[in-house]
């Protein structure tokens, strides 16, 4: 059984500056572009899905999915707009997974 205690942790990001506006679009903070990989200056598309009350955002090569601008704003759309705007006055917080290159969006409870 390897030794899960080398190998990284996810950080969590629990600002609640973080909020859902009225609209569904979500700002993604620098250090979540930097975990998903995108490159400063550009936008990027990703993949969302909604998995146990949490939206996964991850980078994708496709020319489908959810585009984010260079600013890091990502509109979200059905199911993973009400699962963030169901949290305490729509803030929500990120688990940042640098090695799978992938963020993970919780509701404040």
């Amino acid at each position: 059984m390897p030794d899960t205690r080398d190998l990284p942790k996810p950080t969590a990001v629990k600002n609640r500056r973080l909020k859902v506006s009225p609209g569904g679009v979500v700002t993604l903070p620098v250090a979540a572009r930097k975990a998903l990989g995108m490159v400063q200056g550009e936008g990027a598309k990703v993949t969302v899905a909604v998995e146990k009350e949490a939206v996964n955002v991850a980078l994708t090569t496709d020319t489908g999915g959810f585009r984010v601008s260079r600013g890091g704003q990502l509109e979200l759309r059905g199911e993973a707009r009400e699962v963030l705007e169901s949290g305490e006055a729509r803030h929500y917080w990120i688990d940042l997974d640098d090695e799978g290159r992938r963020i993970t969006l919780h509701p404040f409870r």
